[in-house]
């Protein structure tokens, strides 16, 4: 059987958590998305800590759903005395016209047939497991400090917290309320059910105002409610939940995505846009100002979702999922040298810009990044990078940079005209040509072939982008013939795509990335293969764990899931390979 994460993902822009089939949370970090985890056992078995409900009887089977277009997330568990489900979710809401969303966890445990003893499990650490919480059980509660940090735990049914270590009668719904902060509540049941109505309503309109095309319909839903759940109230947006998940067994290419790049941020933005969804960007464009007050030029590839630090990167000795080492916290690709991120910045903002409900006056704020981004791209136009697969000993002058910054030049043309500033106007015009002679450089005459980077043959699916964001035109020669050669040459079986099949720092990969293989699908749709784009995409949804969850990575000869999960580049990916199937004709904003 190929290896596939049986966890879900709940979460409201404040904290997120993965759970598994049996109601483990095997994941959860706080308070942040990049703090130390509460509850780790992903990683440590051992130390890591859990936070489960934990039945006398034998369990003989599982099943796990959301409540349809909603991150609640229900665990069905059936044991030999009967059946019981859990409602995970945090929840998040309106208040007037601010959005809340609290500190606050809540399971809801219900009986369904039968008859059950349960107990609870509750061991959080901090410092990665080197630190445990000492524990006070209170009447209705369980206070658990170290230092000056404290969790409640708090719950409906004052029974199950009179001998913790007992197992108790579970004959009607229970409510356990997980917070930072102690609270008085008048009722937990009646105010924690409140919560969970406002929070499948909140989830439920949010669905309703998206533009989600007719073709794979639950498939985008998924995509999106996940995605949401990566963006933390701030505006930033990080790459996945975990760290240190392998690409794929013994591989040692274990990295910490808990911060947000702004490459993914691009894809998940643009994904969102595609969407109709106008306000996540908003909050991004103010999170983007705070990171260009805080340079005066350069920017590093990443950031901490506070901006309060560096993401040095460290090794923990701990043991890693499925004994897979090593565990690193950080990510050294921070010390980068990624100069695709400018383009990639003013192409993200491009939508903030044109939207004409946003006051002209608030969107002249952001005009400083912009030119301060153009200034980059002319700046760094002569400078080899490490490129989008983040080579850690090689620098290069990579296709896919030189991409970014025509894609940028493009896009601060169309702002410049919004604001009628010729200055804006010249300065991109000339990256423009100079960005365009740079892309030109990678392309071999005698093979009629782009490549990864100048003076370099190597093939890389990152060329598949000079397709789809119509750098060639699909009637373009050029663009018929580099689709078949990357075809031939990085496609694996059932639509997976290798990014590039050369040795890089590590050895030669082995694990195909999905976000590759949604490129081919949309390259495939823009140049009218559209039976192959769908018949492919079948076979890439097969790669879904059992919630229609994405990881980074697949095994090409096992099918098994790997890398950090759930990835935001691959349900992204998703997004827009399933819009351009339903419009193939559609052009991006910047042209």
């Amino acid at each position: 059987m190929p290896h596939k994460y049986a966890m879900g993902i709940i979460g409201n822009g404040s904290w997120l958590a993965l759970i598994n089939n049996f109601g483990n949370v095997t994941w959860l970090c706080w308070p942040h998305f990049d703090s130390s985890f509460l509850f780790g056992n992903l990683l440590d078995k051992y130390n890591g800590g859990d936070y489960k409900i934990i039945p006398q009887s034998d369990i003989i089977n599982t099943f796990q759903r959301y409540l349809e277009d909603t991150n609640i997330l229900v665990t069905s568990i059936e044991t030999n005395n009967g059946t019981f489900e859990i409602n995970d979710f945090a929840p998040i809401f309106y208040s007037s016209s601010e959005l809340i969303r609290p500190h606050i966890f809540i399971r809801k445990i219900t009986p369904i047939k039968g008859y059950n003893l349960i107990k609870l499990q509750c061991t959080p650490t901090y410092q990665y497991g080197n630190q445990q919480y000492h524990t006070v059980v209170n009447e209705n509660s369980i206070h658990y400090y170290l230092n000056e940090k404290s969790i409640y735990v708090y719950c409906s049914n004052i029974q199950l917290f009179n001998d913790v270590a007992s197992f108790f009668a579970l004959d009607k719904p229970i409510y356990l309320v997980m917070t930072n902060e102690k609270n008085h509540w008048h009722n937990i049941a009646s105010e924690a059910e409140d919560l969970f109505i406002k929070t499948k309503n909140y989830w439920k309109e949010w669905v309703d105002n998206l533009a989600i095309p007719t073709l794979y319909k639950h498939e985008v839903i998924r995509s999106a409610l996940s995605l949401h759940l990566h963006v933390f109230n701030n505006g930033a947006i990080i790459a996945a939940a975990t760290t240190s998940l392998p690409e794929f067994l013994g591989s040692t290419r274990n990295w910490d995505y808990r911060f947000c790049w702004m490459r993914d941020s691009y894809y998940t933005l643009l994904a969102f846009d595609l969407l109709n969804n106008k306000e996540i960007i908003q909050k991004y464009a103010h999170y983007l100002s705070l990171i260009n007050e805080k340079y005066d030029e350069r920017w590093p590839p990443l950031h901490t979702i506070s901006l309060d630090r560096d993401p040095k990167e460290l090794e923990l000795n701990l043991p890693g999922y499925l004994n897979e080492k090593p565990v690193r916290i950080g990510n050294q690709a921070f010390e980068h040298i990624q100069n695709d991120i400018y383009g990639q910045v003013i192409t993200t903002l491009l939508p903030y810009f044109t939207n004409d409900k946003i006051p002209l006056e608030t969107r002249m704020q952001f005009l400083p990044l912009i030119r301060n981004m153009l200034n980059m791209i002319q700046k760094t136009m002569n400078e080899p990078d490490n490129g989008l697969w983040e080579f850690r000993g090689l620098k290069q002058f990579h296709c896919y940079t030189y991409l970014f910054h025509w894609a940028g030049c493009k896009s601060a043309l169309k702002i410049a005209d919004i604001f009628d500033d010729k200055l804006m106007f010249n300065h991109a015009t000339t990256n423009l040509s100079k960005a365009i002679d740079k892309i030109e450089c990678c392309f071999d005459k005698k093979s009629g072939l782009y490549y990864q980077a100048i003076g370099n043959k190597n093939l890389d699916a990152s060329l598949l982008q000079l397709i789809t964001m119509h750098y060639l035109k699909p009637d373009d020669p050029r663009a018929t013939h580099l689709l078949l050669t990357l075809e031939d040459k990085l496609s694996a079986e059932n639509g997976l795509f290798y990014r590039y099949i050369h040795e890089d720092d590590f050895g030669k990969p082995e694990a195909t990335f999905l976000i590759c293989a949604f490129w081919h699908v949309e390259a495939l749709a823009i140049m009218n293969y559209k039976d192959k784009a769908i018949a492919n995409l079948n076979k890439i949804l097969e790669y879904s764990n059992h919630l229609s969850l994405f990881s980074e990575d697949v095994h090409a000869k096992t099918g098994s899931q790997w890398g950090n999960f759930p990835q935001t580049y691959s349900h992204a990916g998703l997004i827009q390979a399933v819009n351009v199937i339903h419009n193939p004709n559609k052009m991006p904003l910047y042209l």
